[in-house]
């Protein structure tokens, strides 16, 4: 049995024709650096790829969106009201140490997930275990709990704890080697996933802090993947073919806020006047080559934006920015910052389109690029006031993708909504529309270059890419004009 046969369902015939083979060790890269191995923690797309290959969650979403039973035995078995779901668990599951999962596990960690992250699972009111399973307590009948317990912040952990010292989770891939430092992540394949183990014996990730590291590095045929180009030159050519795929557009780029000048941060006002001033157009060129949707709405496959929407509306936003002025007499003498991480090198062309909005606007500002780690303690600390940002996100889990907006700005306004069923999206939009806890800026989607000697690389529903299906396959063929 495969390890992630929800990405199988995206190879391609081609790929279906030849037979997998076990082994070797491939490179790739990741979207930045990853912050936390602690899925609860889980924010950006870094993040998110790492804890889908080192940890399980009950249900997996297929690259359909629909969820299927993953640590889950089979769908939840509602009671007549559809307040308690039973779900039965796989049997066989163990840790990366041997030791086996149990329910004990999964409700402890489903528990953490429920009170740190409230709109992740906003109708379930208790978990608790149920012999060889669990019963899940709700305060509505749900819609869409499948989908809900396959998001990757309610992966399972052991005893339900944030990984501290060696990360242990059930997934296909252990962590061999963290170094942080310089830039590398090395797993190996997990022999006993419950799934059956990846085809490659390890996968090395990279990420990388200049614009042409990680296109160089592949255009001189050293890494196998590249989400940054096959060279780092117009015209240049890598030294073996290669090929593309690329993911749905479910990740969120968004400008943050924080508290450094908490009265005008804060401000709505202040907010709207950004959120009105921003030329969303010229976003579209942004990345390489990627699909790009610039945006104004936090949940994908909204209205195309009208032409005010990609050019600005500087006399809208110079309004909004009087009205803060009122509560911000000092407004003139501000320089505002705005934090990008640094293993992100398409974060500073984006801070800088933010910053002409900034311009238009009469306000001063400035760019700095942070660590990953640095980047996520300044914005739990507050001590800043502006950072570009990512959410990612099942395209189709709405509610989530509200949920998840909200938070990011510190604002739990849809909770409520969400917890007892009575959550709307029209309303949803009105709300953010007048508080804008964050400022959407576009979704796009990730694409993959790959050698022509990797076969099965695909991406889930989440924009992930699917490294558990990915395999070597002969050699690697040289490019026209390479010996």
């Amino acid at each position: 049995m495969r390890a992630a046969l929800a990405c199988a369902l995206l190879a391609t015939t081609a790929h279906a024709e030849l037979r997998p083979r076990f082994g070797g060790s491939v490179e790739a890269t990741l979207l930045g650096a990853p912050v936390s191995f602690d899925p609860v923690a889980a924010r950006t797309h870094a993040d998110v790829t790492v804890v889908g290959m080192v940890f399980d969650t009950l249900y997996d979403l297929g690259p359909d969106g629909v969820a299927r039973p993953h640590l889950a035995a089979a769908a939840p078995v509602f009671d007549e009201k559809h307040t308690t779901a039973r779900i039965e668990l796989k049997k066989g599951v163990v840790f990366h140490d041997g030791t086996p999962l149990t329910a004990q596990d999964v409700v402890a960690s489903l528990e953490r997930a429920r009170k740190t992250l409230r709109y992740a699972l906003p109708i379930v009111t208790s978990v608790r275990v149920d012999g060889d399973g669990i019963e899940v307590s709700l305060a509505s009948p749900p819609a869409d709990l499948e989908t809900l317990l396959a998001l990757p912040q309610l992966a399972i952990t052991k005893a339900g704890k944030a990984p501290a010292g060696k990360v242990l989770g059930t997934g296909a891939f252990a962590i061999e080697q963290a170094d942080l430092a310089h830039h590398r992540l090395v797993l190996r394949a997990f022999e006993n996933h419950f799934a059956g183990r990846p085809f490659l014996d390890r996968l090395e990730l990279r990420w990388y802090d200049t614009p042409d590291g990680e296109a160089r590095r592949f255009e001189t045929g050293n890494a196998h993947v590249s989400t940054r180009g096959v060279s780092a030159f117009a015209g240049g050519t890598p030294s073996f073919q290669s090929r593309e795929v690329s993911g749905p557009a479910a990740l969120l780029v968004y400008v943050g806020f924080g508290s450094a000048h908490a009265t005008l941060e804060h401000d709505p006002a202040f907010r709207r006047a950004l959120d009105l001033g921003v030329a969303r157009g010229g976003l579209a060129s942004i990345g390489s080559g990627e699909q790009v949707l610039p945006t104004r709405t936090p949940v994908p496959g909204a209205a195309p934006l009208d032409q005010l929407g990609k050019t600005g509306d500087p006399e809208r936003a110079r309004a909004q920015l009087a009205e803060a002025a009122k509560h911000v007499p000092d407004l003139s003498s501000i320089r505002l910052e705005i934090l990008v991480e640094d293993t992100r090198p398409d974060d500073r062309e984006i801070a800088e389109r933010v910053g002409l909005a900034l311009d238009k606007l009469g306000l001063a500002w400035t760019v700095t690029q942070v660590s990953a780690d640095v980047l996520r303690e300044r914005i739990a600390s507050g001590k800043l006031d502006l950072w570009i940002g990512q959410l990612a996100e099942p395209v189709a889990a709405t509610g989530v993708w509200w949920g998840a907006a909200f938070a990011a700005g510190g604002d739990p306004w849809p909770v409520k909504g969400l917890q007892t069923g009575t959550f709307e999206n029209g309303a949803a939009a009105k709300v953010f529309a007048e508080r804008v806890p964050i400022v959407p800026l576009f979704f796009r989607s990730v694409r993959m270059w790959y050698r022509s000697d990797v076969r099965g690389v695909a991406f889930d529903a989440l924009g992930r890419p699917c490294f558990a299906d990915a395999y070597l396959f002969g050699a690697p063929v040289p490019s026209r004009g390479r010996p």
